[in-house]
């Protein structure tokens, strides 16, 4: 079944899969590394990540990284927290979404926040934004689903996430 997720503002179809990690999977520069389901395809480019269903071609996760320059902590706080204002302005109000949960958190010691939301009916979808800066980069990951089961095995796959 297909259903509709929002990711910066972008429509994209996802179908469902069951609960089964495969081998991690590094990003080119070193930036971080994940574990996908079984099956799945890690697709790179130079500055996005695409985790795709087996079919390769629908998306599951969408991972966004832009070089930068170094920033203090506050910097990098400041800009997060301008990059999530945004998110929820232009991805969530602006589409009639429901905010659920703003909060922040660390991976790997490092200093990320989390935007949980609903995009509106008739197909309602729960959209996970991460935003994080690693190494310069600022990282985002975006993923969602309508099935519950689904979101849970992306969201475990989101927890398997390592900053080298």
């Amino acid at each position: 079944m297909k259903t509709k997720i929002l990711t910066l503002g972008l429509l994209f179809f996802v179908a469902g899969l069951t609960r089964s990690f495969a081998l991690e999977h590094a990003q080119k520069d070193g930036l971080f590394s994940m574990d996908v389901p079984q099956g799945w395809q890690w697709i790179e480019y130079p500055q996005e990540i695409i985790v795709t269903y087996p079919d390769g071609k629908t998306m599951a996760m969408d991972i966004q990284m832009a070089p930068g320059r170094e920033l203090s902590q506050a910097q990098i706080k400041q800009a997060i927290k301008d990059g999530d204002d945004k998110m929820i302005r232009e991805g969530v109000l602006a589409h009639n979404g429901t905010l659920i949960d703003n909060k922040e958190m660390a991976i790997d010691g490092v200093y990320a926040t989390r935007l949980d939301f609903k995009t509106s009916p008739p197909d309602p979808v729960l959209v996970t934004y991460v935003s994080l800066f690693n190494k310069g980069h600022a990282i985002t990951i975006t993923y969602g689903n309508s099935d519950e089961k689904m979101y849970a095995v992306m969201d475990d796959a989101l927890s398997t996430l390592k900053l080298r």
